[in-house]
């Protein structure tokens, strides 16, 4: 039975081959976030409501985090925050993207310019451990590249082409309906999905 907030389309596969994940494999609820190192939306999510979200259902196991690429304007530069933060170690992905989420700021207020973009992409490597050269070796990697625009034409093919953006168990969330975005927000949709495991 479908809950009242999600969007009812295709069903999508909640957990890809290439997706970063945080959290059991045998959750029995996976939550897969699509986003964009530049959207601010993302950023607000990530840094004020996933925290909580993450303590309540992530660290106990009861739910999976499968995070998608999709690079919102400007594209280039949100291409390149997500090849960064998918060069660091697995372990290290969600300290490359909180950096590149608490540098935002700073790049537009820098109006994207190379030095601040610079800066942006190495905060994120920094964070994830990488060294100056494994940095340089990211960024030029086409292949990299090549592969966030494949799994963002993926995502547009999905049915998703906002961030963020939303699936429980492989069903797009009616982010407007469902209003909020906080852990309280989400526990409607979650809470029947784990008592029915």
């Amino acid at each position: 039975m479908a809950l009242p907030v999600l969007a009812q389309a295709q069903t999508v596969a909640p957990v890809r081959e290439g997706d970063r994940t945080l959290g059991s494999p045998t959750a029995p609820v996976t939550l897969t976030v699509y986003l964009s190192a530049t959207c601010s939306h993302c950023a607000d999510w990530h840094t004020n409501e996933f925290p909580a979200f993450r303590a309540k259902y992530v660290d106990s196991g009861q739910v999976r985090v499968a995070f998608r690429d999709l690079p919102t304007p400007p594209a280039q530069l949100a291409a390149a925050g997500a090849v960064m933060a998918r060069c660091v170690p697995e372990d290290n992905y969600d300290a490359a993207l909180d950096a590149l989420f608490k540098g935002q700021q700073a790049i537009r207020d820098a109006g994207g310019a190379r030095p601040a973009a610079v800066a942006w992409l190495r905060s994120a490597g920094e964070a994830g451990g990488l060294t100056l050269e494994q940095m340089n070796a990211c960024m030029s990697d086409a292949a990299g590249f090549a592969e966030i625009e494949a799994r963002a034409g993926q995502s547009v093919a999905d049915g998703i082409n906002s961030t963020p953006s939303f699936l429980i168990n492989g069903e797009k969330v009616d982010v407007e309906a469902m209003g909020a975005r906080d852990v309280a927000a989400f526990e409607p949709l979650i809470q029947p999905l784990l008592a029915g495991r």
